[in-house]
């Protein structure tokens, strides 16, 4: 699968340079090179899989996938608050799900609004950016990207109405050993949010 670089990492353009970078994974030697040629003939943006991207608070987080039985789970990490920032994929909050042992996995951002209260204006006001890459045979795969921004939904007879600020990154995938998924939310379209990135998992009721 090709990863090309779309609208998703141009939103942030208002407050930094795009990401970019050489790809630096794992350890250093001859297989890093092999990886650097591989993605970029992928198109991959490198600098959002690299080693020198954080994967600890404030600015990412690296979690095991632990699989439930009999349903879905999501494997995820929320930002402490608005200030991750990358030194190279710029702005982003990345979370990095390892364990996965090639078992399908719907990537996700979420943006976490500052207050339960979010009218209709506002919530069509926050900027919702993410993507994804899958590791497979010592390759980073591009899984998609999303820009969007939060989804409204009027009351029904059963229900409020509420602020949809959670969006998949294309449609998942299997055969991959680990996941990131980066992320970037702005209030809006302004002032950063806090963000909640990771995967769903599982295979639903038995």
């Amino acid at each position: 699968m090709r990863f090309i670089p779309s609208a998703a990492f141009v939103f942030a353009a208002s407050l930094a340079t795009a990401c970019g970078g050489p790809l630096e994974e794992e350890t250093p030697g001859a297989e890093v090179v092999d990886e650097s040629v591989a993605s970029q003939e992928q198109g991959i943006d490198e600098s959002c899989v690299g080693s020198g991207v954080v994967l600890a608070q404030p600015d990412g987080a690296s979690i095991n996938a632990v699989f439930p039985h009999c349903s879905y789970a999501d494997m995820s990490a929320a930002s402490n608050d608005s200030t991750y920032d990358q030194p190279s994929c710029v702005h982003r909050f990345v979370t990095e799900i390892n364990g996965l042992a090639g078992q399908y996995a719907q990537p996700f951002v979420e943006v976490i609004p500052a207050s339960s209260n979010v009218t209709e204006s506002a919530c069509k006001g926050v900027a919702i950016t993410g993507a994804a890459f899958g590791y497979a045979n010592g390759v980073w795969w591009g899984l998609g990207s999303v820009s969007t921004t939060g989804t409204w939904y009027p009351a029904g007879p059963f229900f409020p109405a509420f602020c949809g600020l959670r969006v998949n990154i294309g449609t998942g995938g299997s055969g991959y050993s680990k996941i990131r998924v980066t992320g970037f939310g702005a209030a809006l379209g302004v002032f950063k949010a806090r963000v909640r990135t990771g995967v769903r998992i599982g295979n639903g009721p038995c």
